[in-house]
Formats: structure tokens, C-alpha cells, sequence
């Protein structure tokens, strides 16, 4: 049977018109994708060839639909399995019981009075870092931010002294393997150079050392007999809920490595596009900083502008600038109908910025997310996904950038230079680099 007459899907591009113009869009496919939106009208199709179809969207009800409301019809593609051979079985790449499993195992250690006992930890390693913080011209400040956040999250998980060359090697290890990851999807034709480069089996080496890494370290605590106030001791006091039994090792070291590896990466994105922003608007700044006269640190959690502040920083750089889900059997939104297998990519930049639906979308206005002295949500915001896949780490994210701003602005003060940043949507969107004047404040 003819799929083009069973099924209503958007209009959109054909396999050569796809392969025609992404060309030109490897390295940042986010002006082809809004381009694309708007010729569309929000959403539209692609085909994969064999009847194989990839619908984008930016349609708010849209993503709701696949993401929540109908949520168990949709899994993650098979792109995602490609990850798996790096990093592992862990939960963000997990389908079905499996994934129900193990979110359920892991979700109370993320609830907010859990993440309370790290505070402690989060608050003394952003002291560390910043004590000693360039305080210069033209300072990128994206490797900073990207060195200060993984610090932050491994010392959250791992509460003990790791070697700084053991830190090195992992932060190394996470690089490299992701820029592979991002280059085999972007770039195709380097898969036809891998019987030379052995690139996948050379980051499947790296992949296991940084496993081997992980398990010295749950070994280590497990024979210690000592009780730890971070993440790993949580995983490792996590029973089943059907059989009481605690995770395995193997499965511990791969959650440990998405939490770093998803962790770190999302927040230094954020934090250093919130600070560049905050750099070109002074009188958020200014604001802001009146705001934390007569609070303590812990008080910042509480703090609704720099709930905002944060908020409108992930509206326009939104760090999961995307998602992808394949449908498990046919299904159809609205007007379009489309067979199983589909994928579905929700387009969270896009939607983010539509001019539709957001008062002047491009400007940085924290105060559209408070009303009445309080945070106000809205249906068109996804900062962290939504529906029962959410990102689990949502609450210790949150609390890891109001102390770091709380923090950094007491201490410095940031002014923009004539650089603007190039974004490199790659699984997360970081900046290429932040040039930013730093200057130490009196104090």
C-alpha cells in the first residue's frame, strides 16, 4: 500500500531535497531547521528513504502530545543506540519496563530533600574554583564555566579527593567522545574513513576507562565500610522496589556516566550563556544584585527574580535545544497521521523564540516569567523536556546555577566585548567560545 495515501503527513522535504540542503548545515543546522519552520508553517516532514519519515516541530501541543499526553507510544529512536555503545545502558537511553525500572529506582535520590544534603558540597567546590577566577580582558569564559560545573558534579557524586590528573582524564575522556558522537552523526562521510582512523574502536577504549575509572572508585567505596553524603552512596543505598535488590555494579557506572556526562555538559552551557547575556543587560545585573542584599546563599533558592533571571536564560539557549522520540505504533496529531517508526523531533529553540507566542522573543526579559512576585510557567517552555522522561537532574541543576550566580556576581562584575558567540547545537548547545571582560569587585 501506498504510504503517501494511508497517511496525512506534514509537507516538507524529499530524501534529495533533504540531502541537498543540509549539506550546507552540518555544523549548525539551526538556521536551515527555523527556516525551515517558517516556510512550513511550525512543523514539517522529512523523508529517511524506505518509508522511513522524520516529522520536526515546533507546535507547543504538538511536543506536549508525544512528550506527555500520549507519551507511552513513543520511545527513544534508534539514533539514541549508538550512544549506548559508549556510554552505556543508562537512563537516558533506556525504552519501556526497563526504563520505568530504573527511573523509579533513581528519582527519590533526585528529589529536593535528598539534593539538600549536597548543598554543602556544591557551595564549597564554586568557592574553590572561584578564588581563583581570571580576572581579565577578552577571558573565554566557557572552558571556566565547563571545568567549574564538572568539578561541581563530580564532587557532588564522588565526595572524596580524586587525583587532578584522574579529573583531567575524565573531563578528556567525555570530550573527545562526544565531539566522535556528534562528528558520526554530522558528517557521514567520515564513516567511510573508519577502516583507516578506527575511530569507533578507539573511543570504545576510552569508553571502557572511563568505566574502569568508575568501578575503582564503587569498589573503593564499598570496602570503606563509611557513609558519604553524595550521589554514589544514594545509588548504592537504592533498593528495587519488586525485589529489594541494589543495583549492579555495571549498572551503577553507567548511570554515573550519563550524570556526568549530561550533567556538567548542560550547566557550563547555561551558565555561560547566562552570563553572557548578563554581561550586555545591566540593569538585570543591577536588579539581581540588589536582590541578594541581606540573604545568605541558601536564601537564593528562594529567590524568584534569579528564579527568572535563569529561567529566560534557558528560553533563548535552551541547552536540550532538541529531543527525538520514535513513534512504537502508528499514530496522528491533529491533521497528520504517520506510521510507526517515525521520528519526532521537538524543536525546543524554535519554539522558545516564535515570534507567535512570546513578546519580543529575542530580547533577554527575565521579568516574563514572574507575575505577582512569582514564577509564572508557561506551555510553551520546555527547559528540561517534560512528561514522565523530564530530565531527572532538573531540581540539583537549579540549585547548582543559583548558587553559582549567586556567588560569582557578589564577586565580579562581567561587561560584554565585541565578540559574539557562535552557537554549536551538538547533543547540547554550547557556545563556541564566550569573550567576556572580567573585572574583580572591591569588596
Amino acid at each position: 500500500m501506498n504510504n503517501q495515501k494511508k497517511y496525512r503527513l506534514p509537507t516538507g522535504y524529499s530524501l534529495l531535497q533533504a540531502l541537498l540542503t543540509s549539506g550546507f548545515s552540518l555544523k549548525n543546522p539551526i538556521p536551515l531547521i527555523s527556516n525551515s519552520m517558517e516556510m512550513f508553517g511550525g512543523t514539517y516532514s522529512v523523508s529517511l528513504g524506505k518509508n522511513k519519515k522524520l516529522i520536526l516541530t515546533k507546535d507547543p501541543d504538538f511536543i506536549s502530545y508525544v512528550l506527555k499526553d500520549n507519551n507511552k507510544n513513543y520511545k527513544k529512536s534508534p539514533y539514541a543506540d549508538k550512544a549506548t555503545r559508549f556510554f552505556g545502558n543508562g537512563l537516558l537511553f533506556l525504552n519501556g519496563a526497563d526504563w520505568l525500572k530504573q527511573r523509579r529506582l533513581m528519582q527519590p535520590a533526585f528529589h529536593r530533600e535528598k539534593i539538600q544534603g549536597l548543598y554543602d558540597i556544591v557551595i564549597k567546590s564554586i568557592a574553590d574554583d572561584l578564588s581563583h577566577f581570571p580576572t581579565e580582558e577578552n577571558t573565554d569564559i566557557y572552558p571556566l564555566l565547563h571545568r567549574i560545573s564538572f568539578n561541581i558534579l563530580v564532587k557532588s557524586i564522588f565526595d572524596i579527593e580524586i587525583p587532578p590528573e584522574t579529573m583531567d582524564e575524565i573531563g578528556r575522556i567525555f570530550k573527545e567522545m562526544q565531539d566522535f558522537l556528534v562528528k558520526d552523526s554530522n558528517q557521514p562521510l567520515s564513516k567511510l574513513f573508519y577502516p583507516i582512523t578506527k575511530a569507533p574502536s578507539i573511543n570504545v577504549k576510552k569508553a571502557e576507562r572511563l568505566k574502569e575509572i568508575f568501578k575503582g572508585i564503587i569498589r573503593q567505596r564499598n570496602s570503606s565500610g563509611r557513609a558519604y553524603a553524595d550521589l554514589l552512596d544514594m545509588l548504592l543505598n537504592s533498593r528495587y522496589e519488586d525485589t529489594g535488590e541494589k543495583m549492579s555494579e555495571e549498572q551503577i557506572t553507567d548511570e554515573l556516566i550519563i550524570l556526568v556526562f549530561a550533567g556538567h555538559e548542560t550547566t557550563a552551557n547555561t551558565l555561560s550563556w547566562l552570563l553572557y547575556l548578563l554581561a550586555s543587560n545591566k540593569e538585570v545585573v543591577q536588579q539581581l544584585t540588589a536582590s541578594f542584599e541581606n540573604t545568605t546563599i541558601h536564601d537564593c533558592l528562594n529567590n524568584e527574580y534569579l528564579k527568572a533571571v535563569i529561567q529566560e536564560g534557558m528560553r533563548l539557549y535552551p541547552a536540550a535545544w532538541m529531543t527525538e522520540r520514535a513513534a512504537i505504533e502508528d499514530d496522528q496529531f491533529g491533521d497528520f497521521s504517520f506510521p510507526k517508526d517515525t521520528i519526532i523531533i521537538s524543536f525546543f529553540f524554535g519554539l522558545h523564540r516564535d515570534k507567535s507566542l512570546w513578546v519580543e522573543p529575542l530580547r533577554f526579559k527575565p521579568e516574563r516569567f514572574v507575575a505577582d512576585g512569582k514564577i509564572t510557567k508557561s506551555k510553551n517552555y520546555f527547559p528540561f523536556g517534560a512528561g514522565p522522561r523530564m530530565c531527572i537532574g532538573n531540581n540539583f541543576a537549579m540549585v547548582e546555577m543559583s548558587f553559582f550566580l549567586f556567588t560569582f556576581l557578589k564577586q565580579f562584575k562581567v561587561s560584554p566585548t565585541s565578540q559574539i558567540p557562535e552557537m554549536k547545537p551538538l547533543i547540547t548547545l554550547r557556545p563556541d567560545k564566550i569573550l567576556l571582560d572580567i573585572e574583580k569587585i572591591n569588596q
